[in-house]
């Protein structure tokens, strides 16, 4: 009986577990299907996404439009500009009006009501003033007969102080006394001023004078040393034992040496690499330091500047002087004009200088 009873209860569990082997595995799949339920709902929002990143172009395009409408403004500033040409200025005319005998007594503003005088400022028919603003027509000859500039020459260099340069005059030929015929002759009119006649070929231009420094060895007029150099040459003249260097003269002062102004006729053995040559009519002179040389037999010999002669330096020590209107530079007793040459360089021309009034 206990052997049965094991063999049915053992069959009975068999059953049993049989059965619920086969109840489990139904809801073993149920769950695999919600699996591929949520892969649709991820994939949805991603074209939300995309949608707001189209939306802010739209304001990109908007903020283009205002700038289009600013230019509209600029065209209209433009019309203000052509209505002052519209005016009416011709009806300025109106105090030609005041001739009438009637008129003269009668307020501004009170003109009696049934005023006859025709609309639109019109002059009633038969008039008998003569066109032209009473002028008779034909009286002016063609073309404008002033001439240019106000009746000034023009390219006038006018100086300073209202001296008017003699420009305008007729011209003239005159060449100074013990003047040969290899020297031109002076065409332009002198400028008079304090009883002296001054005389140059080129017309008064004025420029700033500007000292030109010659060089370390070059010293102005009254400069001091307690010595010169050993080179110095020894040039006795009218007693009096010059020094000249470097195309300075030196004269015993002090226990040293002063600079003065080369004496007239004083030879030198050799003139500085600087000097320059120019032509005065057929001579030729050596220029240097304010200073004009000619060449002589052995050296070359201090002279008094030769009027004419064209410079484009001057050394320190030059002192201008207002002749009426017209500044001049005088060194070592020299009158110097500025000038313009040629070629448009500021110069300056030694002036001839002769006693005589503008009557004389």
């Amino acid at each position: 009986m206990r052997k049965l009873f094991f063999v049915l209860l053992t069959g009975c569990l068999g059953l049993i577990a049989t059965a619920q082997e086969r109840r489990e595995p139904p809801p073993a799949p149920r769950p695999a299907p919600p699996a591929p339920r949520p892969a649709p709902q991820v994939q949805r929002p991603a074209p939300q996404v995309q949608r707001p990143a189209v939306q802010p172009q739209r304001p990109t395009v908007q903020p283009q439009r205002p700038t289009v409408q600013p230019q509209r403004p600029a065209v209209q500033p433009q019309r203000p500009v052509t209505r002052p040409p519209q005016q009416r200025p011709p009806q300025t005319t109106r105090p030609v009006q005041p001739g009438r005998p009637s008129q003269p007594g009668r307020p501004p503003g009170t003109n009696p009501p049934g005023n006859t005088r025709p609309p639109g400022n019109t002059r009633p028919p038969g008039n008998t003033r003569p066109p032209g603003n009473g002028r008779p027509p034909g009286t002016r000859p063609p073309g404008n007969t002033r001439p240019p500039g106000n009746g000034r020459p023009p390219g006038g260099n006018r100086p300073p102080g209202g001296n008017r340069p003699p420009g305008g005059r007729p011209p003239i030929s005159h060449r100074p006394p013990g003047w040969g015929q290899h020297r031109p002759p002076y065409t332009r009119p002198p400028h008079f001023w304090n009883g002296r006649r001054y005389y140059t070929y080129h017309n008064y231009y004025y420029h700033p004078y500007r000292p030109y420094v010659y060089g370390p060895a070059w010293h102005p007029l009254g400069f001091f040393l307690s010595a010169v150099a050993v080179s110095a040459t020894i040039i006795a003249l009218n007693d009096v034992d010059y020094r000249y260097d470097a195309g300075v003269f030196y004269e015993p002062a002090d226990g040293g040496y002063k600079v003065v102004a080369p004496p007239a006729g004083a030879v030198v053995p050799a003139l500085p690499q600087d000097a320059v040559s120019l032509q005065v009519g057929d001579d030729t002179f050596f220029y240097y330091g304010g200073v004009f040389y000619i060449q002589v037999s052995n050296g070359y010999q201090v002279v008094k500047a030769p009027p004419g002669a064209i410079v484009y330096n001057l050394p320190d020590g030059a002192t201008t002087i207002n002749a009426d209107g017209v500044t001049y530079l005088q060194y070592n007793g020299d009158y110097y004009q500025p000038i313009q040459d040629e070629n448009g360089q500021a110069a300056y021309e030694v002036v001839e200088i002769e006693d005589g009034s503008e009557g004389n």
